[in-house]
């Protein structure tokens, strides 16, 4: 008796899995066998007709279960977006980060922080790895033109998440909005790829001064 009681599960899943193909192939074939037996008119007409209560059934059926399963990502991701957070607030705030850091600017320090925290929650694989190669490049104290062109990668990335097409944004778009002589950069960059943002300096003080010459040059020019 025991061992009957602990095989009927067994059996009951067994006939399942039989029967239900099996009664399927038999409702199938009856359902031709019917359709070949009456005129070809109204054939037609049933099959079409139960061709389209099925599809319109299985619309409706497959439309609700990924609305069903929209909602429950959406209630799981907010569940888990706040307990990921608690962590993550925690954690940032025991490790600190750089200690240097911290003690020269405290409030920098506080948030990038903060929008590391973020960055992990929100943020798609792209910007995380401009931010990243960003955050590498900066820690080697020298702002260079691979500053630049970095920072431009990391705002490429976030416009790219944020859907914004970046198509007939040239290289060096960045040093253009940012910096006073734009075009003086992406030129010096062209010709050395390594130019740091103190040598751009001077040359815009050589620039300033060789405008300022002209103009004098003009002004005495006019007078005379």
């Amino acid at each position: 008796m025991k061992r009957l009681t602990k095989a009927l599960p067994y059996l009951l899943a067994l006939v399942i899995l039989v029967g239900i193909p099996a009664l399927a192939i038999w409702g199938i074939r009856t359902f031709f066998l019917y359709i070949s037996a009456v005129p070809k008119e109204l054939g037609a007409a049933l099959v079409a007709g139960i061709a389209t209560i099925l599809v319109a059934t299985l619309t409706v059926m497959i439309g609700r279960y990924f609305e069903r399963k929209k909602e429950l990502d959406a209630l799981y991701r907010d569940k888990k977006t706040e307990i990921y957070d608690k962590f993550l607030t925690k954690f940032f705030s025991i490790t600190g980060g750089d200690s240097e850091a911290e003690e020269e600017n405290p409030d920098l320090a506080a948030f990038m922080r903060e929008f590391t925290r973020t960055l992990i929650l929100w943020s798609g694989p792209g910007v995380i790895n401009a931010f990243l190669a960003w955050k590498e490049h900066l820690t080697k104290g020298v702002p260079d033109a691979q500053t630049m062109f970095l920072t431009e990668d990391l705002l490429r990335a976030i416009r790219e998440d944020l859907r914004h097409s970046n198509s007939g944004l040239k290289k060096g778009f960045f040093a253009r909005i940012y910096l006073r002589e734009g075009r003086l950069f992406v030129a010096a960059t062209q010709r050395n790829p390594n130019t740091t943002l103190a040598e751009l300096a001077e040359m815009e003080k050589l620039l300033s001064l060789g405008e300022g010459r002209q103009s004098d040059q003009a002004k005495a020019a006019s007078r005379a």
